[in-house]
């Protein structure tokens, strides 16, 4: 096929005497005919890919649809991609009503609510070693085999996720893997699909060394990670038993059970194999190898011996599941979220942030906060936003256990705006207001507790506390002493605090009375915020004129904003000239350029032209512009980029935001769905709503205001 253009192609029929590639006159001529040909071609080639499904683009892709009677659903906002992938469904596939109704979810919705699929709980970088593998079931009989080589990592112990994707999706034929990054604690996973779209699919780790450094749902956090724990191998036929010899840290064994992996890296006892005995009394367990080598050995702190508990991934395991279910003959539910994401298919079009991000590694104090990943963050201060994962902890006394359950935050207009002082190594000092409070227990121990006549309960604690006045401690495992009164254990409110040690509380129920009691713990369970997992957003102006959106665009404005910010420190007053303003130190330049003042507040004015910076708090201004409104003290200084407009690239990068309505695109696809089946298959939708903590069924203010009863 001849590659050359329509240029150089007339070039080579001209007789070489011509020299046409270097005589102005002949060169200019052949230039102007052959730009023309190759115009013709390419719009003959644009014209040619618009007749095929695969390559047309709107509007002339939903003409192909019309061809097949399929139209694009209406408010829902799918893009030609998704398009494309719909018109087959509905003009091409077989009735097989579950089949097609699994498909058309599929398309509706992200993978991760159609498909069955297991998650990595371990993030990028993971640790591997040459020649690990992984194991697993595909759909419940299908098994899948992968083998991790040196040869397809750049540093195999420092893994990335897309390595570990693209050596998975090299071996495996019927799932695949994709790297998944959490956009709350902005860090990247491992997901293993299933092919199979539906309640049919299914995923299952069965073992493999690699899981250890990718630890899949299901793997043993608890068991096997203790160092220098001594083994003893012994074998009888095939059954092979790992006996803990007692030296080194316990390997807790009672915490296995029949049916669980154990995943062993010696080289003399290699491989993943299924428990078939668990003896806690005794420290040891039983599988089948008839491999097993006799041998005793030191466990190091990080392979070895690991655990792992099978855990078989469906679809209506996940909470947010989009499923067909045959629930008999005739008749289908159809169980979906209330609001498909196909409206929202990628990031182009979505709402972002400007501005550096980086997870909270611990929460120090109220003024500190240690960050994973700060390096960009500037050393001098600067404001942020905080997106804290909230937390509750609750201790149960049986046990003697702490369940927390975590949940996440979301970024909103009326979130507050934090600042720090300085960065010093990976924290951030000097934070300014306080942050939120800490979730806790905050279980302390009891000296003794005093109750009167009139539940009045006086409690003295062996340590300082922080309680306040209007909690409710929780008393428990207190001695009671000799008395007429109820007991001094139960729930009680505070009233004052005496001293740090001591403070009274007061029960609105029980028997009245006098009573003591010595020792049990006191306790009170704040919900808060938890020590890690939380975001840190930097606060950023635009730096790119051309920075890719969405912005709402104004072609028509004067100038273009920057980062570069101050505050005043001294007010200005309408219809006054300022030669000079005193501002706080900022990164303006010390070079002639323009400020805008209380940008976006309807006090905004400007631009000003300034000439030099003669300090880092002071800068010159135009003497001759009059001031036309009051600017107080605080107010923003900004400089601008440049004046006039934005300018688009051409490329189509400057995503404009849109607003849709969800709920619009299931009401479409629920139609859909009915005018997919079959004559006799009824459908019923179950819409999972998501849930709601610490509230009634009745979420929504309803029934009688007590308020207003007699009135």
């Amino acid at each position: 096929m001849d590659q050359k253009g329509s240029i150089e192609n007339l070039h080579d029929q001209m007789p070489a005497v011509f020299n046409t590639r270097v005589n102005p006159n002949w060169k200019a001529l052949i230039e102007a005919l052959g730009q023309q040909d190759q115009n013709t071609i390419d719009l003959i080639e644009s014209i040619r890919q618009q007749f095929f499904l695969k390559t047309a683009t709107r509007p002339y892709i939903d003409r192909i649809g019309t061809a097949n009677l399929v139209q694009r659903p209406r408010f829902v906002g799918m893009d030609d991609q998704s398009f494309r992938d719909f018109i087959p469904v509905m003009a091409y596939s077989p009735k097989q009503v579950k089949l097609v109704l699994d498909k058309i979810l599929d398309l509706f919705f992200f993978k991760d609510s159609t498909t069955s699929f297991v998650a990595s709980t371990k993030f990028s970088p993971f640790t591997l070693t040459d020649g690990w593998e992984l194991t697993y079931i595909v759909d419940s009989y299908i098994e899948e085999r992968v083998f991790f080589s040196a040869d397809d990592f750049t540093n195999i112990a420092v893994a990335t996720a897309n390595e570990i994707v693209a050596a998975i999706n090299r071996q495996v034929v019927h799932s695949y893997a994709i790297a998944f990054e959490d956009s709350i604690s902005k860090q990247t996973y491992i997901r293993i699909f299933t092919n199979t779209i539906g309640s049919k699919g299914a995923i299952e780790i069965t073992g493999g060394a690699a899981n250890i450094g990718l630890q899949f749902t299901g793997f043993n956090l608890v068991s096997g990670h203790g160092g220098n724990t001594e083994w003893s191998v012994s074998k009888i036929g095939d059954t092979a038993t790992m006996q803990y010899t007692g030296t080194g840290n316990s390997p807790m064994i009672d915490q296995l059970q029949i049916g669980d992996i154990v995943i062993i890296t010696k080289a003399t006892n290699y491989g993943s194999f299924q428990i078939t005995d668990v003896n806690p009394s005794d420290d040891n367990f039983k599988f089948k190898n008839i491999f097993a080598t006799n041998e005793t050995f030191t466990q190091s702190l990080v392979n070895d011996v690991k655990f792992m508990r099978p855990y078989k991934s469906n679809v209506y395991l996940q909470d947010r599941r989009a499923v067909v279910w045959e629930v008999r003959s005739g008749e289908i539910i159809v169980e979906m979220p209330p609001s498909p994401p196909v409206v929202k298919r990628n990031r182009k079009g979505a709402a972002h942030i400007n501005g550096i991000v980086s997870n909270v590694l611990s929460v120090v104090d109220p003024n500190t906060l240690q960050l994973t990943t700060p390096s960009e963050f500037p050393t001098t201060g600067a404001q942020f936003y905080f997106i804290p994962l909230g937390e509750i902890q609750t201790y149960d006394p049986s046990d003697l256990s702490t369940s927390i359950f975590n949940f996440k935050n979301k970024l909103s207009s009326d979130m507050p705006i934090y600042s720090y002082v300085s960065k010093s190594g990976d924290l951030l000092g000097g934070i300014t207001p306080d942050l939120p409070t800490l979730a806790a227990t905050n279980l302390i121990n009891i000296t003794t507790a005093n109750r009167d006549n009139a539940n009045t309960l006086t409690i003295i604690t062996t340590t300082p506390n922080d309680f306040e006045v209007d909690e409710f401690v929780v008393v428990e495992n207190a001695v009671q002493g000799i008395g007429l009164g109820g007991s001094t254990n139960g729930t009680w409110k505070i009233t004052e605090i005496v001293s740090t040690t001591q403070f009274k509380a007061y029960s609105f129920g029980g028997p009245s009375g006098s009573r003591n009691s010595t020792g049990g713990t006191a306790r009170v369970e704040r919900k808060g915020i938890a020590q890690s997992g939380g975001l840190v957003i930097l606060r950023s102006a635009q730096l790119d004129d051309k920075k890719i959106g969405p912005f709402l665009w104004d072609i028509n404005a004067s100038f273009i904003l920057s980062s570069l910010t101050a505050n005043l420190t001294l007010e200005i007053k309408a219809g006054n000239t300022q030669r000079n303003i005193e501002v706080t130190t900022n990164d303006i330049p010390d070079q002639q350029g323009q400020l805008i003042f209380d940008f976006g507040t309807t006090r905004q004015e400007g631009p000003v032209k300034y000439y030099l910076k003669p300090n880092a708090n002071t800068l010159q201004l135009d003497p001759s512009y009059v001031f036309q409104h009051n600017h107080d003290v605080g107010s923003a200084v900004t400089m601008i980029r440049r004046r006039g407009g934005i300018e688009f690239d051409g490329f189509g990068s400057e995503h404009a935001p849109y607003i849709t309505d969800p709920a619009a695109a299931r009401a479409v696809l629920q139609e859909l769905m009915q005018e997919l089946k079959s004559v006799g298959v009824f459908i019923n939708f179950l819409i999972r709503y998501p849930q709601f903590f610490y509230s009634t069924i009745d979420t929504y203010k309803s029934g009688i205001d007590p308020d207003t009863i007699n009135q």
